[in-house]
């Protein structure tokens, strides 16, 4: 017998469900497994049937989001929170800095083609904050990833079919990045950088901060491997959420100070300053924020929490 999957899309961007047709030939190694029950790029299925596998996609951001999550978490046996936004918040969780009216009062307030009435009036409500999933409802499989990599879409769904021999592997970015890493003198901190000229030599030896080493590897590194620094979409390394003293920039800088002669304050004052675009991808999630060196809300400034 076939296991059913059933798939939601929260506040998410559809990327994840795109992936998921980015499957090709890997879809087809499994048609004979699995059928898709609910998924709403492919099919127009309002309900929730029931179904082994659930995929969630999104944070929550609305009433809606809640409740949608709530159905969806009833009609499976395992959920999935399938991409970065469903596991950590994702992009859409810098909506976390924000209360939700200065939000709405960015999008509709103030503007010559918009007034106050403009607003929706039968809108879903929006949440106090941006959310992950785990915050409403119980996970049982977490696939972060902005997208997450077809080749793990498949491997998951082989590990929730009770593949014996598949096992999701919980190394960092670096594990698949083939840069090496060197001790460099006279470096300087390459600020908004996001590639360097030596495509063999690690971006942290280059003065260019690369998240890969505190990242989760869910992308086969693609983007240290094209020239591209790590900018941590696929969410914190297991390391870093499950050791409460670790932190992002504290082990960055810890260790570019390590292969360069840049002080080690400076690099983490650097991230400090733009934590938006270093923590970006999971700040809105409790392992980050909830961390004791951690004060996003902080670093952002008070007049940016309470304007867009």
């Amino acid at each position: 017998m076939k296991a059913r999957i059933s798939t939601e899309w929260l506040s998410g961007c559809s990327g994840c469900h795109v992936a998921i047709v980015d499957l090709h030939e890997k879809l087809l190694n499994l048609v004979d497994d699995i059928e898709f029950v609910r998924i709403p790029v492919l099919m127009d299925q309002r309900g929730y049937p029931r179904a082994e596998i659930g995929l969630v996609e999104g944070a929550i951001r609305s009433s809606h989001d809640r409740e949608s999550l709530l159905k969806m978490r009833e009609s499976v046996d395992k959920l999935v929170a399938f991409g970065t936004c469903a596991a950590y918040g994702g992009v859409s969780g810098l909506g976390w800095l924000y209360r939700d009216d200065a939000v709405l009062d960015k999008v509709y307030g103030g503007l010559p083609t918009t007034t106050e009435t403009d607003r929706p009036q039968d809108a879903p409500v929006l949440e106090h904050s941006v959310i992950p999933i785990d915050e409403v409802v119980e996970v049982d499989m977490y696939l972060p990833g902005c997208p997450p990599h077809p080749y793990y879409i498949a491997l998951a769904i082989k590990v929730l079919l009770h593949d014996g021999d598949s096992v999701m592997p919980a190394g960092t970015v670096c594990s698949q990045c083939n840069r090496k890493m060197v001790k460099r003198k006279g470096v300087t901190l390459k600020k908004g950088a996001v590639t360097a000229l030596e495509s063999d030599i690690c971006f942290l030896s280059q003065g260019v901060i690369c998240l890969g080493s505190v990242t989760l590897e869910r992308c086969r590194s693609q983007c240290t491997n094209k020239g591209v620094s790590c900018a941590g979409c696929t969410g914190p390394a297991m390391a870093v959420v499950t050791e409460p003293h670790l932190d992002i920039r504290n082990l960055v800088a810890k260790r570019m100070s390590l292969l360069t002669d840049i002080d080690e304050d400076e690099i983490r004052a650097y991230m400090t300053k733009e934590a938006k675009t270093f923590y970006s991808y999971a700040l809105s999630s409790r392992v980050i924020y909830g961390k004791p060196a951690v004060e996003i809300r902080e670093w952002a400034g008070e007049r940016r929490c309470s304007s867009v």
